[in-house]
């Protein structure tokens, strides 16, 4: 029988949280889930969000909006927000 995110909520809240003493020994097992959960995953759980200032317009862009292929560099390694690249489409 396969469990689900809220059953499994539910064991680790009995079992690691609402079982133990103190509010550090709860902490610190769930210290210790957390690394071994990020040890099972694919691909980093977690991405370092940052910003990107457009050299032409100076708009703060977030890192997040920029995709894998790297729209909005271009040969020359600058970067232009979406309103500038595609500016003079418009007109």
């Amino acid at each position: 029988m396969p469990y689900t995110v809220t059953d499994l909520t539910e064991l680790i809240r009995h079992h690691l949280v609402l079982s133990e003493t103190s509010d550090e020994k709860a902490n610190a097992n769930l210290r210790q889930l957390t690394r071994a959960i990020e040890g099972l995953a694919t691909e980093p759980l977690m991405v370092e969000c940052g910003w990107l200032a457009c050299d032409s317009c100076g708009a703060w862009v977030g890192t997040e909006l920029i995709g894998p292929d790297g729209a909005g560099y271009s040969d020359d390694d600058s970067f232009n927000c979406s309103s500038c690249r595609w500016g003079d489409d418009e007109a």
